[in-house]
């Protein structure tokens, strides 16, 4: 007898949440082991068809898919323009991949970024 699908993919978000702690917790150890880590919470991703949180995902690189911890293998720039928004900058410094994380005005005048910001550093 199969298990539903909705207990399926709670499941699977339940392992994509705790790998990626179990990364971050070992990333300083063993950056390799991190990574794999990342790998199995993409390939539950994939098998289970759920999407992986957004303040999650944005932890991985999407050229490399290594794992990223700010400050040792990526870096974060804000950038504040008029005509075409706000983002962040997040560069890896495995591949040299920049990606771009751009803000909405109504986040910035709700102060969303700042949460943001905090939320991906930790």
């Amino acid at each position: 007898m199969t298990k539903p699908k909705y207990i399926i993919k709670k499941i699977a978000n339940s392992r994509i949440k705790y790998l990626f702690e179990q990364a971050k917790k070992v990333y300083n150890k063993d950056p390799d082991l991190a990574n794999r880590y990342v790998e199995l919470a993409q390939a539950y991703s994939r098998s289970a068809n759920v999407k992986i949180p957004k303040e999650l995902k944005r932890r991985i690189c999407h050229s490399c898919k290594k794992f990223l911890v700010p400050g040792v293998n990526c870096r974060y720039r804000m950038q504040s323009r008029s005509g075409k928004g706000s983002h962040i900058t997040l560069t890896c410094f495995n591949c040299n991949n920049k990606t771009r994380y751009y803000i909405k005005k109504e986040n910035l005048k709700k102060g969303k970024t700042e949460k943001n910001i905090a939320e991906v550093n930790n």
